[in-house]
This record gives structure tokens, sequence and C-alpha cells, in this order.
């Protein structure tokens, strides 16, 4: 068939229930369609063969078939243009279904994968069943690109997913894998874990792992976590505060979800978010269990690869089994069948009911693939040329025997508008959890808020388009905590003041030190100390001292270390200027909690009475507004609402679909305390 041919088929199939997968040529030398039922496809289809024989062109294919017919789909290619073929092919009439994942383009959506899909008719079973399939799905990714995975670290991982996933679930918050990574490498936060988490065998599990393990026995863990949070690309995607694509709404409104990760680009961890986005389809396909069995739309995955992503212990081989149930059928492509593992090997020859075999060569897979295909030999397959495959078809019933098929050739198409498209149809990824740097042991007498107020300062700045490198410090070292590059050309010190506060002559040496550079000076201080900052630099001496006299009174010299700071003259100059943030909460005391409470309490009785409205009126961020509905409702001073229903907002010009947010209202007792 001519290539045009093959183009108008394509675009014919938009009524049929069949899948066109090629011709063959009847005994009476008349070519005849070879198609398979939309129906058979739900028990799966399995095509293999090396490059260059026509295995990704045939799923190009059949995708565009599923988009002409209105179906919703996902493709993953880890390599190739499969993807910007597929867009060019595209009816116009489906461009703005189209969902764009590529971690290493400017716009990528955002993916929580520890957001799970539930709602208020799902059973106590079945959020437990959407936990375990993100918890093992997670294991087994971090697992097979590990080596010496120990049955330890798998329990540990296994633990905080579970905590944080309990989270997300009982108090709708977002917590992200980053989340995890930091509950591994710093104390402080696990501790905030075990606070929060209310079930007691996941709390003693918790426990267990900060009292009995030091942070050398938890090296391992971290160093696998590591791999998958020091590649940025993917880190920008999975790190976020709920999910960008709502993957449940996308599988029922018949999204075309285009997952484009080459290896070239986003490194070997790519298999590691591929299998967070297959996790996310899969828990939103089983989401379907409360919906009945009619009104549950066919969708389709096509996984190029798959060997990739379907190692032991994945959830891949359940899929295969139990995908039917929920209206969603997969085509897995391979080159060799022998890549597979042994348990994935036994669940594609025993699940999937199609098998598409395109020219084995002499790979070993020859023996096993002949065996799969009745009425088909060895001999047969090492024939095939290119665009031709046996397919062997469900039998229903009867042994018929596989054919042999010429599949259809590509046609050319204009690609013009393919970055255009990809571009709309990713959206920027909203950050969450921050991963504060590591600063050096210079920086420990100021403590967890100093190096807080850095960080915060440091993505303001940045926010105003400015370059700021925060400096390593080592013990005995004098240098700035950070330089700040203006668009001047410029560089200027920047110092957060905290403790320093109460030691003004360090205050003093941190100006000097600035001036002697030839630098000016910002001074990061947190929200309401900007004018004892000022006091200490304006008129550098003590004033409650009476040992020395000038025009202004009595005054004394400011001492560190017992040794008076007298060096006024070198400040005269000395340029600077203030910049107040309120630093991020974590370990903050009762004092510092109940100013960011009133806060919250005042925007409730405004009537911003829900996570996104505090965000946008007080710039916290919404893990914080989160505690802090947590920590009210306890002082019964708020009441929390959970909404089942659905909002729409409009992120970076496109809408998207979310989970209706938790709603707050003021009890009596909250009114009397902003009296």
């Amino acid at each position: 068939m001519n290539p045009e041919t093959v183009k108008n088929r394509i675009k014919g199939t938009e009524n049929r229930q069949r899948t066109y997968l090629g011709t063959r040529t009847s005994i009476l030398d008349v070519e005849e369609d070879v198609t398979l039922r939309d129906t058979d496809r739900l028990t799966h289809v399995l095509t293999t063969g090396p490059t260059g024989y026509g295995k990704s062109q045939e799923l190009v294919h059949v995708a565009l078939q599923d988009a002409h017919k209105g179906y919703g789909c996902c493709i993953i290619n880890p390599k190739g243009d499969l993807i910007d073929e597929f867009i060019a092919k595209l009816p116009e009439e489906r461009w703005d279904d189209i969902i764009y994942i590529n971690p290493a383009h400017p716009t990528v959506p955002s993916i929580n994968v520890l957001e799970p899909y539930t709602n208020g008719r799902m059973t106590l079973a079945q959020q437990e069943n959407q936990k375990e399939i993100i918890v093992s799905d997670l294991i087994d990714l971090f697992r097979r690109h590990s080596e010496n995975w120990g049955d330890q670290f798998g329990r540990v991982l296994e633990t905080l997913l579970h905590a944080y996933l309990e989270l997300n679930i009982k108090n709708s918050d977002s917590h992200t894998l980053v989340d995890v990574y930091r509950s591994v490498i710093n104390q402080n936060a696990l501790t905030d874990l075990i606070d929060q988490v209310r079930d007691p065998v996941v709390r003693e599990q918790l426990a267990r792992v900060k009292e009995d393990m030091t942070s050398y026995e938890m090296e391992p863990l971290q160093r696998r976590l590591n791999d998958f949070m020091m590649n940025s690309a993917i880190r920008r995607v999975i790190n976020a505060n709920g999910t960008g694509i709502n993957f449940q709404e996308a599988v029922d409104s018949q999204k075309l979800i285009l997952v484009d990760v080459q290896k070239g680009e986003v490194g070997a961890t790519v298999s590691e978010l591929v299998g967070s986005i297959i996790t996310k389809i899969w828990a939103a396909v089983q989401s379907r269990v409360t919906q009945p069995i009619d009104e549950r739309t066919p969708f389709y995955l096509f996984v190029d690869e798959v060997q990739n992503y379907s190692g032991e212990g994945s959830n891949f081989a359940k899929i295969l089994s139990e995908a039917r149930e929920y209206r969603l059928g997969c085509w897995l492509a391979t080159q060799y069948l022998h890549q597979l593992e042994r348990k994935m090997q036994k669940a594609v020859v025993n699940n999937i009911n199609t098998k598409i075999a395109f020219n084995p060569g002499s790979s070993e897979d020859l023996t096993r693939i002949a065996g799969m295909l009745q009425g088909i030999d060895k001999d047969d397959l090492a024939e095939l040329g290119r665009f031709r495959a046996a397919i062997q078809t469900p039998d229903n019933g009867n042994r018929d025997n596989a054919r042999i098929i010429d599949t259809y050739p590509p046609w050319d198409a204009n690609r013009g508008h393919v970055a255009d498209i990809k571009h709309r149809s990713g959206t920027s990824a909203t950050q969450g959890t921050s991963l504060s740097p590591s600063l050096g042991p210079g920086t420990n007498s100021g403590g967890e808020k100093h190096r807080e107020l850095l960080t915060t300062a440091k993505q303001r700045l940045e926010e105003r388009g400015l370059r700021v490198d925060l400096l390593y410090q080592d013990v005995g070292t004098e240098k700035p905590d950070g330089h700040v590059h203006l668009p001047t050309g410029d560089v200027v010190n920047l110092e957060a003041e905290h403790t320093t506060l109460s030691k003004p002559a360090k205050v003093l040496e941190n100006l000097e030190r600035a001036a002697e550079d030839g630098r000016e000076c910002i001074f990061v201080v947190e929200e309401g100390n900007a004018d004892t900052l000022r006091n200490i630099v304006e008129d550098p001496v003590n004033r409650s001292g009476d040992r020395y006299r000038d025009q202004h009174g009595s005054y004394d010299f400011y001492t560190e270390d017992g040794e008076p700071y007298t060096r006024i003259e070198k400040l005269e100059d000395a340029n600077y200027r203030t910049l107040e943030v309120q630093a991020r909460e974590t370990e903050t005391g009762h004092e510092e909690l109940r100013e960011k409470d009133r806060r919250v309490l005042e925007c409730i009785r405004e009537g911003k009475d829900d996570v996104q409205k505090i965000t946008e009126a007080t710039c916290l961020e919404n893990h914080e507004v989160n505690y802090c509905f947590r920590k009210l409702k306890d002082l019964d001073l708020v009441e929390i609402e959970k909404p089942e229903g659905k909002v729409e907002r409009v992120i970076d010009g496109q809408k998207r679909v979310f989970q209706a947010p938790k709603k707050a209202s003021l009890t009596e007792l909250g009114y009397r305390s902003l009296v």
C-alpha cells in the first residue's frame, strides 16, 4: 500500500470499531485489510523486533487511529522522534487534548508521584490499594537501579512513603519525593514527620528509624535517592505541591499524554520518571473502581522499549492481568523478548492475547517467538523484511494460525507546527519543597534559622532576576554568606543576620569586610528586625555604655569574644541595604508559629478560606498553611471542610482541573482569638 493510501486509511477510521494493522494478499491474489477489534486490544498487544523494521511505525499508526476515534492514550517514547511524528500527523481538532511531558523542555507539567487518586466513595481497602500501587512501584524503581539493595533500606523507604501518602490522603497535603529525601538527610524533617503521622504502626516504625539508624547507616539509602534528586531536570517535574496533570481527569476525558524522555537529554534516571508516570496512570485507572463499568471509557497505554520499566517487583505484570476490568489497553514494544525480566516474560506470554513479531534476526528470541505464533516457524520469521510482520490475534475459541502481513509504511507530514504545539501543551512546574544547599560546618553557629534566611533570600532575589551564590563556610574561614551578582556586573556581599543581631560587633565586622572588598552589603533579617539592624549600623557603638563620650552622649564599644570593635572609621563609606524575609517554617518556636497562625486566621476572617487563597495573600508556602490548618483545628479555632468536587484554575494560560481545596472557617473561639 502506498503512503498516500495509508494516510487516507488512517484518517477514515474515526467511526470504526476496529484497528487497521496492515494488509495481506489472499489466495485469490487480492489485497485484504488485516484488522484487530478494539475490544480485543483491551487484552493487550505485544510487538517485538529490532530497530528499523517498522515496530515503532506500527505504534504510531495505531495511536493515530485512536486519536481519530476520540479515544485517549498515553505514548511513552524513550528515543527517536516518534512523538514528533505523531503530533505532525494528528488531526487539528485533537491538538488541544495534548499533554506534553519532557523534562528537558522549557515548559513541563509537574507530577507529584505521591498524590493518590481517592474520593469519598472509596472504601478503606480501595484507598489502601491506591497507596500500595504507588509504594510498590517506587520501591521497584529504586531497587532496579541500585546495586546491593538490602531489605533494610527497602523497609525504611517503604515506611517513609506510607507516612507521606497517609498525610496526603488524610490531610489533603501535597508532600513529594523531595520531602522523602529531606527526611532521610535531615533529622528535624524526620522528627516533624513523626509528629504529624497518626497511624500508630507507621509512627512506631518511623521512631525506630530515627532512634536505631545512624546517619552512616542511612547513607546507602540517601545515595540511592541522590541519583534521582541530583538530576535537576527531573527534580523540577517531581517536586511539586500537587500535580499539574490530573491523570484521573486526563484518562476520563480522553486526553493525549505524550511522554518524550530521551536519555541523552535527561540522563539514565529517565526510567524512574517514566515509571512514575506509568504508576500515576495505573493509579488513575484503578480509581475507576467506583464508576459503573459501562462508564469506563477505553484508554490506551503505548510503551516503547518496555524492558526499561518492567522490572522484577513492578506492577506491570499486575496491570496486564487486571487492566481490562478498568478498560485500559496496553500496547507494549520491545526489541528482544529476552530483555524482559523473567516474571514479565511470563506475563506477556500468558496475559497478552495479540502478538506482532517483526524479524528477530539471529537473536536468541527466534525459537521463543516462533513458539508463540501458531503455524509460523523460525525460517518464516527470519525471512521477514521491513514493514512485514507475523501476527497472532485472539483465537476466540479457534486455533487460527498466525498470519504474515505487510504493515503500513510512513507518509511525509509537515512538522512546522510541532514545536509550537509542544510548547503550549506543557505547563511550568510549580515547585514544592525546597532543598536547602549545603553551606558547610562554619554556618552551624547561626543554626537552622540562619540557613533558612539565606535560602529564602536567595529565592526572593532570584525571582527578581539576580544570580545568587551561597558560599560554603568551613570552620575558621572568614567569608560572606553569599554573593549577589547585579545586572551592572557588580558583585555585592550577602549576610544573613539572625543570632548576630544580639552580637552587634559581628554585624559590623560583616559590613567592614564588604567595605574592604569595595562592595555593597545586603543584610538579610527576619521580618520586623530591619530597625534593629539599622540602629546597629547607623550608630555603631553601644549607647548603654559610659566609658567614652561624643556629641551624641556616652557610649562604649561593642565586643566580640571579649575584644572591642573600634574600627568605626572603616564603616564611614560602607554601603548597605536591608532585605526583610519570613524564613520558612521548620522547627520554629511557639511564639513564631503563633504569628503565622494569626495571619492565617485573619485571612479566613476576610474570606480567604482555602490554601490557594491564603498562600496568594500571605506568601506562605502550601505546607506552612496546611500545618497552620492542622494546628488551628487542634486548638478548636477553625473547622476544616474537605469538598469532594473539582475546581478549574487557569495556570500559564491553560485551564486545569484540580481536587477542590479544603476550606477553613472560624469557630467562635477563633473569632474571639482575633479580638
